[in-house]
C-alpha cells in the first residue's frame, strides 16, 4: 500500500526521534517501543498542532 505524501521530514530520517509521524500517524521508527500516554501528553501535543501522537499514534485532531 502506498502512502499519501507526507512532509513530515521523519519519514526521511533513518534514525527518527519519535515512533509516529505527528503529521499522518504512519509508524516512521518502529525500533521505538509504543508508550502509554496520559490525556495531559496528548493535550500538550494538540497544542503543538500533532494531528497524531507521536508516541502512541492516537489520533488527536479529528
Amino acid at each position: 500500500m502506498q502512502r499519501k505524501w507526507c512532509p513530515n521530514l521523519n519519514h526521511r530520517r533513518s534514525n527518527a526521534p519519535v515512533r509516529y509521524c505527528p503529521n499522518c500517524g504512519e509508524v516512521v521508527s518502529a525500533n521505538i517501543i509504543i508508550k502509554k500516554c496520559s490525556e495531559e501528553e496528548h493535550a500538550e501535543s494538540r497544542r503543538r498542532r500533532n494531528a497524531y501522537c507521536t508516541d502512541c499514534g492516537a489520533q488527536l485532531i479529528k
